[in-house]
C-alpha cells in the first residue's frame, strides 16, 4: 500500500499483483515512456513468471513488454472533512506503472457522526455504531468486488473495445482532451510528449499518456485527478471550435 497525505486529502493506493489479466489489445504497440522499466508492485508476479505465462498462451513478448494489468483500488477521504470517503477501483499496467481509476464504479460513504448537517435529529451512539458497521460491510464488499478476477477481466474487455480507435491528429486530439478535462497547457504539453514516446497512436494511447504523466507529478491531488479523468476525457473529447470564416 502507498499512502499519500496532502493538506486537504489522504490517498491510500493498494495493488494486488496476484489478480492479473492480459490486455494485448489495450497495450498493443505501447512502450513505456520511462524507458521500458518494469513495474513490479509485489513479489507474487515476477518478469520471468510473466514471460512464462505469455509463452503458455503463445505470446512471446520481450522482457518488460508483457501486456499485463493488475487490479487494485484507491481510498480517498473528503476534501471538506465531513467524514466522507470513497473506494475507487484502479487498474495498473505492469510495463510502466500507469494507474487508471474506474470512477464510475467508486463506492462512496458518509459517516453520520462526522457530518455537519443542519437539523433537529441527534443520532445516538447506537445508531452511529450500526451505521458505521454498515459502511464497513459495504467497504468490504466493494474491495472484494474490485479485487476479483471477474471484475478485472470485464473492465479490461470493456476498455479494449474503445481503446483501439486510431488517433489521426495527435496534437489536436490531446488539446481537445486537455480542454475537456480542464488540464493546464503545461499538462497538455506533457501528455502530448508522453503520447509520442509511448508510440501507441490510438485512443488508448492518449489514456496511457494521461496516466503516465500522473506518475511524474509531485502534487498528489493533481496526480489523483489525472488518473480519475484519464478514461472519461480520452473517450469523449469535446470537438474543437470551428475556425472563423
Amino acid at each position: 500500500m502507498i499512502l499519500t497525505v496532502t493538506e486537504r486529502r489522504l490517498y491510500a493506493r493498494v495493488v494486488a499483483p496476484q489478480i492479473r489479466a492480459y490486455a494485448p489489445a489495450l497495450l498493443a504497440g505501447y512502450r513505456s515512456p520511462f524507458g521500458g522499466e518494469i513495474y513490479i508492485p509485489g513479489r507474487n508476479w515476477t518478469p520471468e513468471q510473466a514471460r512464462q505465462a505469455a509463452a503458455r498462451e503463445g505470446r512471446g513478448y520481450q522482457p518488460g513488454a508483457e501486456p499485463v494489468l493488475f487490479t487494485g483500488f484507491v481510498i480517498s477521504n473528503s476534501e471538506v472533512g465531513e467524514g466522507a470517503s470513497s473506494i475507487t477501483p484502479r487498474i495498473v499496467a505492469e510495463i510502466c506503472g500507469d494507474g487508471l481509476q474506474i470512477t464510475a464504479d467508486a463506492a462512496r460513504a458518509v459517516h453520520l457522526g462526522s457530518r455537519h448537517d443542519e437539523g433537529v435529529v441527534r443520532y445516538t451512539a447506537d445508531t452511529q455504531e450500526k451505521e458505521l458497521a454498515l459502511i464497513t460491510a459495504r467497504a468490504r464488499d466493494a474491495v472484494a468486488t474490485f479485487l476479483s478476477p471477474g471484475y478485472l477481466h470485464a473492465k479490461v474487455a470493456e476498455i479494449e473495445r474503445k481503446a483501439g480507435a486510431p488517433v489521426r491528429h495527435p496534437e489536436e486530439t490531446v488539446r481537445q482532451v486537455a480542454r475537456t478535462a480542464k488540464f493546464s497547457d503545461e499538462l497538455a504539453d506533457a501528455i502530448l510528449a508522453h503520447f509520442i514516446r509511448g508510440g501507441q497512436l490510438t485512443v488508448g494511447g492518449v489514456m496511457q499518456a494521461v496516466t503516465s504523466v500522473a506518475q511524474t507529478l509531485d502534487d498528489a491531488g493533481t496526480a489523483h485527478d489525472l488518473e480519475a479523468q484519464a478514461r472519461r476525457s480520452s473517450w469523449h473529447p469535446r470537438s474543437p471550435p470551428s475556425p472563423p470564416n
